[in-house]
């Protein structure tokens, strides 16, 4: 049994489904990932993968399906309840509010846009949930927040605020933000889309670092070189659904999907 548990996924996603009124975003996504594993998810603008990343950290609600985070049910699906001849109830149930928030504090999301508070300093974004959240001691929150940034790089730049630093440099400061609160699975919605190309590098490089660290990831990027490099497994989404998934070798040199092939010509030019 302690095998089992070992093995068991520290993500798991069965059918979820996603609708705007009538636009069908998810269909049905289904996969899962292990503890230490990295799930780089790649795809053509409007294929549903940040509204998949959205829904997995509660910032959306799903409309059908299954999701299970950290051995926690976050959602599962139900026997539509009738109501009346020309309805019927909810296909899904979240769980109580205690288990949400449970889930909640278990995943960190990094933004494309880095979304730091510009009034506060980098050190000041770091520490502010940690201390109001987890209720952590402010001097503990410090002490944890400048590791972090020695971390990311950017150590003695915990008094400047985020105006005073280049766009890479607020990525890793939102990075660092996300590692301050301890989760257990770290969630990136197109980490480098926001900077220019020299500054890439440098994001990337951290999160190459943190996967070697076996930190627990799943990173929506058009860097396919990067998701190729750094993943355990790689999805491969348009239209709403997951077209292709596997390994790395197998996504970008072994399918022979014909959709996944024209979407990665655009990129070996490059």
């Amino acid at each position: 049994m302690e095998n089992m548990n070992e093995s068991a996924p520290i993500l798991k996603v069965e059918h979820v489904k996603k609708s705007f009124g009538d636009l069908h975003v998810l269909k049905d996504i289904s996969f899962d990932l292990k503890a230490g594993e990295v799930l780089s998810i790649i795809g053509p603008s409007g294929s549903g993968k940040s509204t998949l990343l959205r829904c997995l950290t509660q910032l959306e609600t799903v409309d059908g399906g299954f999701v299970q985070v950290d051995g926690k049910d976050m959602v599962v699906p139900t026997l539509r309840q009738a109501q009346g001849p020309l309805g019927s109830g909810p296909a899904v149930k979240y769980a109580p509010a205690k288990t949400l928030r449970e889930i909640r504090l278990s995943t960190g999301l990094v933004f494309q846009n880095f979304n730091l508070f510009p009034h506060l300093t980098v050190l000041q974004n770091i520490c502010l949930a940690p201390v109001r959240v987890l209720g952590d001691e402010r001097k503990d929150a410090r002490a944890m927040g400048r590791f972090l940034l020695k971390r990311m790089g950017l150590e003695g730049k915990e008094n400047s605020y985020p105006c005073e630093l280049s766009g890479g440099q607020q990525q890793r400061v939102s990075i660092a933000r996300a590692l301050a609160m301890n989760p257990k699975i770290l969630f990136f919605d197109e980490p480098t889309s926001a900077l220019d190309p020299e500054l890439t590098g440098e994001v990337l490089k951290i999160i190459k670092k943190l996967a070697e660290d076996k930190m627990t990831m799943v990173i929506v990027t058009h860097e396919m070189a990067f998701a190729r490099d750094v993943a355990d497994k790689v999805i491969f989404m348009d239209g709403g659904v997951i077209v292709e998934q596997g390994t790395p070798d197998h996504v970008f040199r072994e399918s022979g999907n014909e959709r996944l092939a024209q979407f990665l010509s655009r990129f070996s030019k490059a």
